[in-house]
């Protein structure tokens, strides 16, 4: 098995007004079809991971928050990852957080064959490996805390 070991940036987009939190479905022409996960991925060499983030909302979900509108909210790597029980996923994961006051409609790449948003309670239960890490270290109930 190889290894992934690029970054990754992924955002938790929270809807304040409903409480709940922005997934995207991955398209059946992508890696790990039918999964959901939060918009993100690589950090590209020599960039940022918000400068990454950015990139990646606009490229998979036509989304554009300014810089300052992403909070950096969390990261994770290497041993914490293994104590979880993802052996698969051990690099470095950075996430942000984006509060809007009102459930968006992203429009979509091909990456994407849908989208959703979820509430706490009621969350997918098919989801990549750094949204479940993300799920697995308290974002949502910290997310659950910030105010726009």
């Amino acid at each position: 098995m190889t290894l992934n070991t690029q970054a990754g940036v992924w955002a938790v987009i929270h809807c304040t007004a409903s409480g709940t939190f922005l997934f995207g479905k991955r398209s059946l022409v992508v890696n790990k079809p039918g999964i959901w996960n939060f918009f993100g991925g690589h950090v590209d060499p020599g960039e940022t991971p918000r400068a990454a983030l950015l990139r990646e909302l606009a490229e998979e979900a036509d989304l554009r928050p300014s810089s300052r509108d992403l909070l950096q909210f969390g990261g994770i790597s290497g041993a914490a990852i293994q104590e979880l029980g993802y052996v698969e996923a051990l690099r470095e994961l950075h996430y942000f957080l984006l509060l809007t006051d009102r459930e968006i409609e992203p429009r979509l790449n091909y990456e994407h064959s849908e989208f959703r948003w979820f509430k706490p309670d009621k969350m997918p239960h098919s989801v990549n490996r750094p949204t479940a890490i993300a799920l697995n270290i308290g974002l949502i109930q910290k997310a659950l805390l910030m105010k726009k």
